[in-house]
């Protein structure tokens, strides 16, 4: 499974990105691949076109399943969304179209997003910035400041999951 997401500067809901911060360990130790969104990244990938012209965020919810079931929305995959929002999604069953989002995903993961992998020497987490000349390794959120994460660390603790 892989999961392509808004980084901490990415986000226009920095306490919202706490609630998925939560469980990035988790889901990187049982296999899944996480991707952050670089605002940064995506405004000078060339070929994101539209995608990487504004500020480098992400709003849209979509969702490929076996290569051939889309969905695409507004709707958020949490709680606040499912029971306070109105939200709405389309499902579609076209192979051709998921392919073509597939393509898209792969795109926001190359030239896009950091891809996050697990220190195995700390047990923390690490940010990877890959192009085809080099390789960069964060260790701290990227492209925010150490005020933003102290503060969200600050305030997660005090914000109920199902509110975010």
């Amino acid at each position: 499974m892989s999961i392509v997401t808004s980084s901490l500067a990415a986000t226009d809901e920095p306490l919202v990105h706490t609630g998925y911060r939560r469980y990035r360990l988790d889901m990187l130790a049982l296999g899944v691949e996480l991707y952050e969104l670089s605002s940064d990244r995506a405004r000078r990938s060339v070929r994101l076109g539209i995608f990487g012209s504004d500020i480098g965020r992400m709003h849209l919810k979509t969702a490929v399943i076996d290569r051939e079931i889309l969905y695409v929305g507004s709707m958020n995959f949490d709680p606040r969304s499912d029971l306070h929002n109105t939200e709405l999604g389309l499902i579609v069953s076209s192979p051709q179209m998921a392919q073509q989002v597939l393509k898209l995903i792969g795109l926001l993961k190359q030239q896009g997003s950091y891809r996050l992998r697990i220190n195995a020497a700390t047990g923390t987490i690490e940010w990877v910035n890959q192009d085809a000349h080099s390789v960069e390794v964060l260790h701290e959120e990227p492209d925010s400041s150490p005020w933003q994460r102290a503060l969200l660390n600050l305030l997660a603790p005090l914000v109920p999951e199902s509110l975010l």
